[in-house]
């Protein structure tokens, strides 16, 4: 159990500082097109980074629609068009460097779980492909025990030698 979570603990770092790289990102991307709100929004998008595929949307409509309501439609789709990069880059290159770095797992095998998770399981579970498949990796190769004994059995005091 202290592994797993252990894990969890892991992939929620991993997930921070792919918040943080997103929200940089966003927050320059806006400030250069000339959007008005960038502050509030980066704070918007910091958030909506920790909920899987939804919170994409949840903070880009409300950059879309200041754009479209201050600049005009050619400039939301400037801002569409920019969080789509930003997203390429966080999905194709972040997500797994991150991921791969903290939990010890291939890129690849971090894109795998993830597209393999979300198809089967849904959006919710998500967060857990990581850790399940890091956990579920080192449990079919031997990296850990999955016996209590193992784990709660007391040390015991050296044998005496019988007289």
């Amino acid at each position: 159990v202290s592994f797993f979570g252990t894990l969890v603990g892991k992939s929620l770092e991993a997930q921070l500082m792919i918040a943080l790289w997103n929200t940089l990102f966003t927050t320059c991307g806006l400030w250069a097109l000339g959007v008005s709100g960038a502050a509030f929004f980066s704070v918007l998008v910091f958030v909506c980074s920790f909920i899987p595929l939804l919170g994409v949307l949840l903070s880009t409509m409300p950059m879309g629609i200041v754009a479209l309501g201050e600049y005009g439609v050619y400039k939301m789709i400037q801002v569409w068009l920019m969080v789509f990069m930003v997203h390429v880059v966080e999905a194709y290159f972040l997500n797994p460097q991150i991921y791969s770095s903290k939990l010890k797992l291939h890129p690849l095998l971090v894109l795998v779980a993830l597209y393999v998770t979300e198809h089967c399981f849904g959006i919710g579970a998500l967060f857990l492909a990581v850790p399940v498949t890091v956990f579920g990796i080192k449990a079919v190769l031997g990296g850990i025990s999955l016996t209590r004994t193992s784990v709660d059995m007391p040390d015991l005091p050296p044998a005496k030698n019988a007289p």
